[in-house]
């Protein structure tokens, strides 16, 4: 067993291999960096990129440059998607009668099950703001994007299903949330801003006191809001006159274009109208625009994409550049919507690659992205990079020396999603091993045994999700509560 194999390893792995291979990296990563400079915050920052920037006027192959999640300011002293013509498999639109499935007894949840559950929603007491009804997206730091706000609104739903909070608690939440969301100042009045003060609901980060009401859209983040708005209709049909309000108040065909999805950047006196999303992210967020009636067929296709092989295990990677590659979208995807067989899903392939991958190093090791309690504030921790594995990297490119190697929220999620696995259990127990010290659940370890404390909002939100999952017998979040008894 691995377990038996890690109480063996008495040595702690240094960092000495995985600095050489960051001095190495920096050559070949440093046109990655360079792409960033006009953009850059000059503060750290808790988030990611998430976005393909590209002339509106002009849009090429090789104008185009990838950014994954939005910029977020920095902390301050005041505030702390073919080559082959044939089109896949598509995810189909479930309707209301393929959402209706047979009930089924709900499982029982372990001490350790329960443990984690009042962990991960001690954070959303401690960061919820009454007036706004957001969740800081770190603790302390009071700003949220809207991938952010569907991890707050999961959590919501989800320490309802786990009699954590009531059923009137639950909808006294989110009536606070989604009015916040029908009166939220939009970019441009068009759509969300990339990112919101959790206290005022009003933008934040670049050109929030402009006339434009922020610096741009990310397509991504709304989808992932979208798909939690569909499971609160889904879930509670008594807010999806609120919900049609708000969608019907968003120009959301702005964040689709030619079957696939755009986002919105500006700089200065530039606005960049640019396609969002790289393997795995894209084809996740489309479902939620999706389900909202949008064609987002050519999210889909089997284009820009090659196999390589990581420990043995073929996966399909995208070839365009900065192309994450961390397994959040894929346990996302299993535990909201199923893990579906298509071309692009690769969640079986991620369990077993970091089964192989913590054997071999004699450690768990779980990448995905993550916030951190240190500088860079934020890595993209990639199975596969630009040909190299097992590259944690900043959102500007460069390599972590440090980087963190096992996740908290992914490691969990994948412990549900593959219950029956001898490497899904020991993956729990790690994670509640992690967690004992701490209030909340933490973010991760980084590759010198240190805990990530980076207190964190979809951290915590995918505890709390995975085990609502667990408790609904396995059952997807999208399906009504109505088919688990």
């Amino acid at each position: 067993m691995l377990k038996a194999v890690m109480r063996a390893t008495t040595a702690l792995r240094t960092t000495a291999l995985y600095t050489a291979l960051c001095t190495a990296l920096l050559m070949s990563f440093s046109v990655m960096a360079a792409f960033n400079t006009e953009t850059e915050e000059p503060y750290p920052s808790f988030y990611g990129a998430r976005s393909v920037i590209s002339n509106q006027q002009s849009i090429t192959g090789s104008d185009i440059q990838f950014q994954r999640r939005a910029i977020a300011p920095g902390v301050t002293n005041e505030e702390e998607a073919s080559e082959n013509e044939a089109a896949p498999p598509v995810l189909a639109t479930p309707s209301r009668t393929e959402l209706t499935a047979l009930p089924l007894s709900a499982v029982t949840l372990s001490r350790n099950d329960k443990l984690l559950a009042k962990k991960a929603y001690y954070y959303f007491e401690q960061n919820w703001n009454e007036k706004t009804g957001f969740f800081d997206s770190v603790q302390g730091y009071h700003h949220t994007t809207m991938w952010d706000v569907a991890s707050g609104i999961a959590a919501i739903l989800s320490a309802e299903g786990l009699a954590l909070i009531t059923t009137e608690q639950a909808n006294d939440k989110l009536t606070k949330t989604l009015a916040t969301l029908q009166a939220l100042p939009l970019y441009e009045q068009s759509l969300p801003n990339r990112e919101y003060s959790t206290r005022t609901a009003t933008p934040s980060g670049r050109y929030s006191t402009d006339s434009s009401n922020g610096n741009g859209w990310s397509a991504l983040d709304i989808g992932r809001l979208l798909i939690w708005l569909e499971i609160v209709r889904t879930h509670k049909p008594k807010f999806n006159p609120i919900i049609q309000r708000i969608v019907d108040k968003w120009q959301l065909e702005k964040a689709v274009f030619q079957g696939t999805l755009y986002g919105e950047l500006k700089t200065g006196q530039k606005s960049y109208y640019r396609q969002e999303g790289r393997l795995g992210y894209l084809q996740y967020a489309a479902y939620g625009y999706k389900l909202f009636g949008f064609d987002v067929s050519t999210a889909y296709k089997q284009q820009d994409i090659a196999q390589v092989t990581v420990e043995g295990i073929p996966l399909v990677v995208d070839q365009r550049n900065l192309a994450y590659f961390t397994t959040d979208p894929y346990v996302l995807l299993g535990i909201e919507i199923g893990n579906q067989k298509q071309w692009w899903n690769q969640l079986n392939a991620l369990f077993e690659l970091h089964k192989l991958k913590s054997t071999k190093e004699a450690s768990y090791w779980v990448f995905a992205e993550d916030a951190m309690s240190r500088a860079p504030w934020f890595s993209y921790n990639n199975m596969y990079i630009y040909g190299k594995a097992w590259v944690s990297i900043a959102p500007g490119g460069q390599p972590i020396e440090n980087p963190q190697i096992f996740s908290n929220k992914a490691a969990f999620a994948l412990s549900v999603l593959f219950d029956g696995d001898d490497f899904g259990y020991e993956l729990a127990e790690q994670v509640v091993a992690n967690s004992l010290p701490h209030r909340a659940v933490p973010t991760g370890v980084y590759l010198n045994g240190g805990p990530n404390t980076a207190y964190n909002i979809n951290t915590n939100s995918l505890i709390l999700s995975a085990l609502w999952y667990k408790k609904r017998h396995y059952t997807p979040l999208i399906k009504p509560s109505s088919a688990v008894l």
